[in-house]
């Protein structure tokens, strides 16, 4: 009989699709009860008339629903990436890309962008697309440094549209940049879980485009780039 291997055992080996199936159900089941908590929390609101304790059950409402929108997140990042792609103008895309990002990081002022675009098409999902970038400005966001600056730009590069990230970098520790990304569950930052790169890569790759990111040292401070190349389309 064999004896089962032990869950540090460097040879149990357990495939990415057994992984997501796992995530989903999770997740799943998860919501399921989170919604019934957030069910019942609505129904002792109707019968407490005390305004602190309506107060303490709508934080409660509130704490719910931020969960089950974690776990929401945590679960797509691990569906498979299906596209619709249509034609888009390339400024236009970068333009509602700026108008999310602006929404999301409301109140944030540290974030710069630029085009520097005509007329030209790009083939994309445009929801994917802003699910990839936007990952990489979070990402971004939540490794600076107080008080940088994030410069994001959009341009035509030898027949791609191009965007670039850049972000004041010292030095990098940890996992190296030009490996972000291709892992799962391979992240370094706490509270992170090493997913949204990866999928931002996964959907760029799919639209059969490219992302990577490179450290330039530089005297006193040095820049981190990360830069995502799409193929233009007639």
């Amino acid at each position: 009989m064999k004896t089962p291997l032990q869950p540090d055992d460097p040879r149990l080996p357990i495939p990415l699709e057994r992984v997501s199936r796992f995530v989903r159900q999770l997740t799943h089941d998860v919501r399921n009860g989170l919604s019934a908590i957030d069910l019942e929390a609505a129904f002792i609101a109707e019968l407490v008339t005390d305004p602190e304790a309506l107060e303490e059950i709508r934080k409660l409402r509130g704490m719910v629903a931020s969960n089950a929108k974690m776990l929401r997140e945590l679960s797509q990042n691990f569906q498979p990436i299906t596209l619709h792609e249509m034609p888009w103008m390339a400024a236009t895309f970068f333009d509602e890309l700026h108008a999310r990002l602006a929404k999301q990081f409301a109140g944030e002022n540290s974030l710069e962008v630029e085009a520097r675009l005509g007329a030209e098409n790009v083939q994309i999902d445009l929801e994917q697309m802003v699910v990839a970038m936007t990952a990489i400005v979070t990402n971004a966001f939540q490794t600076r440094q107080e008080g940088d600056t994030l410069r994001l730009t959009g341009g035509i590069e030898e027949g791609q549209f191009v965007m670039e990230l850049k972000e004041p970098k010292a030095e990098l520790g940890g996992i190296p940049p030009e490996d972000w990304g291709r892992e799962p569950l391979n992240g370094d930052r706490p509270g992170g879980y090493g997913l949204g790169l990866y999928r931002a890569r996964r959907i760029i790759e799919a639209h059969g485009g490219m992302l990577e990111s490179y450290h330039e040292a530089g005297a006193g401070a040095g820049v981190l780039t990360t830069r995502v190349a799409l193929p233009l389309c007639s």
